[in-house]
């Protein structure tokens, strides 16, 4: 029996919305991927709700390589009416991806793959650390890698953080996970940082044991580019909608652990929530946006600058002095406009910068 009659064992959904400009080099660089000699692969194409012509521009590439993915698997195109990422996630792992592949590939459309053993290599990594559920690779700001950069591309650069090999983040743009543990788990559709709210479900099994963050794993060997913010407008609303994002996901967080137990995890509590209100989530921020007002971040994040300097020698913190209080006068712009989003309920649904 040959790999592709057995089924597929890796399922790579790609996840695009309006992604005309960009889905070609994601797809170039995936083609130019090893995983197709060496596994049974399936590709699905998931076009959101896209009003351009990503999905044509999508099939015509996947005619195109044929002979790339055909000899061992198959590839297509799904179109899907609802917009927002969480729905595309949600479609893809419970109704698209085959029920035969043991792994999964989550990929944005609008990413380029850097390495030709990527996607073979975090499935390598995955299924050799028997704790983990994710691999992800490292991401890289597309303007890392530019020859000359300007001021503010240096100072995004510089900004970058440090990644923790003990608490390894989850990129949404590029990742491999267990099919059987992601099948356990529907995304809110509403959810917009949908990335962090897929770890912590998957860190503490549905919020019913601490958090275990030898779960997700790095694979530091490859990587992915993706497009960085180009503009301080476009910055400002990045992580406005960043920071908005997350106190809908704190706020769900801190419900799940006042409510879920080993008997009631927190995707039974979702799906409890739901059969009673298909609008649960967005009436619940509501209910909590009345009860606390503009107190929607915790006061650990307002002085979040201002506390690195603790502990440094006096001419230490008159030297970051003026540094850390423009950072902090930022920083109060951008809560202050994501709480607004989130009171005003715009925090939900949102993709695209």
């Amino acid at each position: 029996m040959s790999l592709a009659e057995r089924g597929p064992k890796v399922s790579i959904g790609i996840l695009a919305h309006n992604e005309e400009f960009h889905i070609m080099e994601a797809l170039q660089s995936l083609f130019a991927q090893d995983v197709f000699q060496h596994f049974a692969t399936e590709l699905v194409i998931v076009a959101n709700a896209c009003t351009d012509k990503t999905a044509a521009i999508a099939g015509r590439l996947l005619e195109d390589n044929r002979s790339v993915w055909s000899t061992h698997g198959s590839a297509r195109v799904e179109e899907l009416t609802t917009a927002g990422k969480a729905n595309a996630w949600n479609q893809f792992v419970h109704r698209f991806s085959s029920p035969r592949a043991s792994m999964l590939i989550l990929m944005d459309a609008d990413i380029r793959i850097l390495e030709q053993n990527t996607i073979s290599s975090l499935v390598s990594t995955l299924e050799s650390n028997p704790q983990a559920v994710v691999c992800v690779d490292r991401p890289v700001k597309d303007i890392e890698i530019k020859a000359n950069r300007s001021v503010l591309e240096r100072l995004l650069v510089a900004a970058t953080p440090t990644v923790d090999p003990d608490n390894v983040p989850l990129c949404g743009q590029l990742y491999c996970a267990l099919a059987a543990r992601l099948r356990q788990i529907t995304l809110p559709i509403e959810i917009t940082c949908e990335d962090g709210f897929l770890r912590a479900l998957v860190l503490t099994y549905g919020f019913t044991k601490p958090e275990d963050a030898r779960q997700i794993v790095m694979n530091f060997g490859v990587s992915h580019s993706f497009a960085s913010v180009a503009t301080l407008r476009e910055l400002f609303k990045h992580e406005k909608w960043v920071v908005a994002g997350n106190i809908v996901n704190a706020l769900l967080f801190e419900r799940f652990w006042a409510e879920a137990d080993t008997e009631r995890s927190a995707m039974t509590l979702m799906n409890e929530w739901h059969s009673h209100d298909s609008q649960w989530l967005p009436h619940y921020i509501q209910s909590q946006v009345k009860v606390r007002g503009w107190y929607l971040l915790p006061k650990e994040a307002w002085t979040r600058r201002w506390s690195r300097l603790r502990g440094r020698p006096v001419w230490s913190i008159i030297l970051r002095f003026p540094v850390t209080a423009i950072a902090a006068i930022i920083d109060a712009v951008i809560f202050v406009a994501a709480i607004r989003d989130v009171c005003r309920g715009r925090a939900f649904r949102y993709w695209g910068r």
